[in-house]
């Protein structure tokens, strides 16, 4: 009855399979672009994506923006929105990154959804899930990681699915991983043109909606799978202190794009609530 699931963890056997060749020679960047791809097609079926042009072709224009500022602009960058109240965003080897609904609907302007992005964009330029796919030799690398990040899965017969498949390789950084991400998506934001700030702004926000709501928040899988958030405040706020004010003034902070995205995003259904617990 429930196929979907059972046809994910066939999908991803063989490039399990795959996964453990690679692993023990090490992955090329030709070789992380179709893992990419693979894990994508399979994401994209897992996900309840939004279509809506405005909103996706504004988020996937800003991504590409950062993106061509970085060492692998020549990667085809591609960013794709969730339909989900639950905060949180991740990427895919290769350039695929996947920002839930919650992120925009949170973010006030151009500067925070731009520090998400250049995060998760930071995670692929550095090829972290690929290290640690290196490392896992030959772990499964899909079929958990649609639930793991994005709280989307409430049905007992999903999630023992899911298990069956194994444990998802992508779903968590480590902190030092996550710091790399901060250091490279704050220069890349910086030479994008945008201003920093809102990667302070954003974290104090959302650290502030985790304290008041507690473990069951929207935000709550945000902490889970982004670690150290308080040291990774202090660490922003050292950066923003080494930037001279007046090129901080000089770097746009929001846009008109960005406005008209929210308000398309208002005028949109609710995006479905989902527990963050889950």
């Amino acid at each position: 009855m429930h196929t979907a699931p059972m046809r994910a963890i066939a999908r991803s056997a063989s490039l399990a399979a795959a996964c453990f060749a690679i692993a023990a020679c090490g992955v090329s960047q030709q070789q992380e672009i179709q893992m990419g791809q693979q894990e994508a097609a399979q994401v994209n079926a897992q996900l309840p994506l939004l279509q809506d042009p405005t909103v996706v072709g504004y988020v996937n224009s800003l991504g590409r923006r950062i993106a061509s500022h970085t060492s692998r602009a020549d990667l085809d960058w591609q960013f794709a929105v969730v339909n989900t109240d639950v905060v949180n965003a991740f990427a895919l080897p290769g350039g695929f990154i996947y920002v839930n609904r919650g992120v925009l609907e949170r973010a006030s302007n151009e500067s925070e959804l731009a520090s998400v992005l250049g995060h998760e964009i930071e995670h692929v330029v550095e090829r972290h899930s690929v290290k640690q796919m290196e490392q896992a030799q030959g772990a499964n690398v899909g079929v958990g990681l649609a639930c793991a990040l994005t709280g989307i899965c409430q049905n007992a017969a999903t999630q023992a699915a899911i298990q069956l498949g194994g444990t998802a390789v992508f779903a968590k950084f480590s902190r030092t991983d996550e710091q790399q991400a901060d250091e490279g998506g704050f220069r890349n934001m910086i030479n994008a043109g945008i201003n920093p700030t809102g990667m302070l702004t954003f974290f104090k926000k959302l650290l502030a909606e985790e304290q008041q709501s507690g473990s069951n928040s929207a935000v709550s899988s945000w902490f889970a799978d982004h670690p150290g958030t308080q040291d990774r405040i202090a660490d922003v706020q050292r950066m923003l202190s080494q930037v001279p004010a007046s090129e901080l003034r000089s770097l746009e902070t929001n846009s008109a794009a960005f406005n008209s995205m929210k308000a398309r995003l208002a005028q949109l259904p609710p995006a479905p609530r989902t527990s963050a617990g889950q």
